[in-house]
Parts: C-alpha cells; structure tokens; sequence
C-alpha cells in the first residue's frame, strides 16, 4: 500500500528488462507513455515495443512482440497488423483507452496509430512510411512518428503528429484531418486553431469540456487548444537553443510565463489541475488554471529514490496519469512505474495561503 505522503515505486527497476508477473518482480524497458482507467494502467514500454497492462499488483503483456535485442538492449522493432501475440510494434511511445478497454497507441517509429482490439492490433492511421497526407481512409494518411495520442468519448482519436509540428484528429471512421497547426512547419505562435505553430509536439490530455492540453517539448511550453483558439497555459521560453530550432529550456516555477520547463514530455489532468512530467528537469510540475507553476515531485538530479516527493529522485520521467487521488509517474529513465499521493483541491488551496 502506499504510504501516505511518499512517492514510492510500483514495479520496475533502472536498466531494461522484460519481466512480467507480480510488481515487485516485473521489468520494464524505457516506458514512456501510460493512461490510466478503473485502476488500470496501460504502458506503452517502448524500449521492448510492446504495449503492458499494471493493475491488481501484477504486470501483464497486452500486445507485441520481441524477436531481439541490438547490443544495447533495445528490442528490434517491426510493423504487423495480427493477433495480439503476434503484432509488432516499433518504439510506441503513448497510448490511451479507446471504446471500453480497446487501447489506441502512437506508433512512433512505424509513423502510425494502430488500435489495440480485443483479440486483433489493426491500424487506424498511418501505413509505416513517414510523411505529412490527410485522407479519407486512415491508412492512406502519412504521419511522422507521432508521440501522444488522447481518445474522447466518441472515439476521436488526437495525435501529437510530432515530426510535423501539429496536432491531427482520427475521426471514427477512419478520416483524418488537422486539428491544430502548421504541418510541416515547426515554431512558436499562439492564435487560431490553423495559423498556430507547434515545435515537435509531445504527450496530450484531453479535459471533459472538450479542452486539450499539449506539452509542448520543443517550446518549453504548455499550451492549450480551445475554442478554436491555442493559447499558452505554462512557460515563457524565449530565444532559440545553441544553433536548433527549440527554445532555451530552463528551469523556474512562477506564474504563467515566468515558469520554465525542459523539454517536457507528459500530461495529465488531475480535476482542473494540469499535472507534467518536465523531462529533462526529472521533475514533475502541476499547473493551476490561472497559470501558477509549482514542482511537486523530484529533486531536479536525475536519480532513483523514494521519500517525501520533492526529496524523491526520478531519471527522465516522460508521462503521467492520475486517478482518485494518486498520481501514476512514467519514470522513464529508471524503466519504472512510481506513484504518490496527489489531491488537486488541496493543491490549489495551498497556493492561496503562499
């Protein structure tokens, strides 16, 4: 159980593995994407190309397949639309619930997004290759390895089409469309929907209202589509780093845009608190609605440790999810799954007596 008020570790330990079973025994390789629902936890553990299931103190393989490791450890990928022991995936780097228990996956390297069914994995968007095309007929569309993906109720499918720089939407029978930004074309711009820019858009939290958050990594930035508008929720980056196309990471809590992130990965809704895993600071932020940006996890050096959460060492942790109270965090670089407690309401009140 957990204990109240420490940030503990669920199952995993640093370096990749492969183990199923009881969570103190399991192994993961470099997960980087996880959603959360009833209490179970969809893993997308991209080292090992497969997609997991945590949930009952036990960790079960849902999808994929290895047929080999290179000479770092990192398993061979591939692309087969089959049964769901004899898939392969290819770096999937998130997943979220799709029409009950199906999971949707982001498949990064293999530039799709393909469906976890009940018995069958198919492909709902994408065919392998990479490329920027929006069809009538999900498999014709070409993505570049997409990296978030989030489902709303009516099975519409948001893609972080991350080596396009914007944000597509797989609509249930298979069209795909734009949803926000300038494919191809990667920078920095708030505004409508269409003339707003992403730069290598990560992981996406879909709110209930219709809202979606988007981390994203390479402004420094989170930002918010609503209404047909992208506004900046969190972070004020400014100036290009060293000669790339990013902004200048940083690392600061403040209100709005005077919070700095490092390339941050992960994002999740906690109520109306926006909870991130800031990547390159191995640390976790929340964000309040008005902007106001706190760590609440992790000490800022990448590390492997439990105790008070901001005393806790996490090592490039890319996604969280979060449910009833506890706060699931992808802790990448450890190919682990740690958690803590996080309640939003008493989160915020705390804000108010600073």
């Amino acid at each position: 159980e957990m204990d109240e008020g420490q940030l503990v570790t669920v199952a995993g330990t640093p370096g990749i593995g492969y183990e199923d079973g009881f969570y103190p025994d399991a192994r993961f390789g470099e997960p980087e994407g996880i959603a959360i629902k009833e209490g179970a936890l969809a893993v997308a553990d991209t080292a090992n190309n497969l997609i997991r299931m945590a949930g009952g103190r036990r960790v079960v393989t849902q999808a994929g397949n290895i047929q080999g490791r290179d000479a770092a450890g990192y398993a061979w990928g591939g692309y087969k639309d089959s049964s769901k022991a004899y898939s392969y995936f290819n770096a999937p780097a998130d997943c979220d619930f799709y029409d009950g228990w199906k999971l949707a996956v982001a498949d990064r390297k293999n530039n799709a997004v393909r469906v976890i069914g009940d018995s069958w994995v198919y492909t709902i968007g994408g065919q392998g290759e990479e490329g920027y095309k929006e069809s009538d007929i999900g498999y014709e569309a070409l993505f570049s390895g997409p990296s978030g993906i989030a489902v709303n109720q009516w099975k519409k499918v948001y893609v972080a089409d991350t080596g396009n720089h914007c944000i597509r939407v797989i609509a249930p029978g298979g069209k795909t469309s734009l949803f926000a930004g300038t494919p191809e074309s990667g920078g920095f711009q708030d505004g409508p929907v269409l003339t707003a820019k992403f730069q290598e858009p990560g992981k996406l939290a879909l709110a209930e209202d219709g809202t979606l958050y988007v981390c994203d990594t390479g402004n420094q930035r989170i930002r918010k589509i609503k209404n047909g508008k992208v506004t900046t929720l969190s972070g004020g980056s400014t100036g290009r780093y060293l000669d790339t196309d990013y902004l200048i990471p940083g690392y600061a809590d403040g209100d709005g845009d005077e919070a700095l992130f490092r390339f941050p990965q992960g994002i999740c809704l906690a109520e109306d608190v926006v909870i991130v895993a800031d990547t390159g600071n191995h640390v976790i932020r929340a964000i309040a609605p008005s902007g106001e940006t706190r760590t609440i996890a992790g000490t800022g050096e990448a590390g492997f440790s439990e105790g008070q959460p901001k005393e806790a060492q996490l090592y490039s942790p890319s996604d969280v999810a979060w449910e009833d109270g506890i706060l699931y965090i992808c802790d990448t670089g450890n190919s682990a799954l740690r958690t803590m407690r996080f309640e939003p309401q008493k989160w915020l009140d705390s804000l108010e007596q600073e």
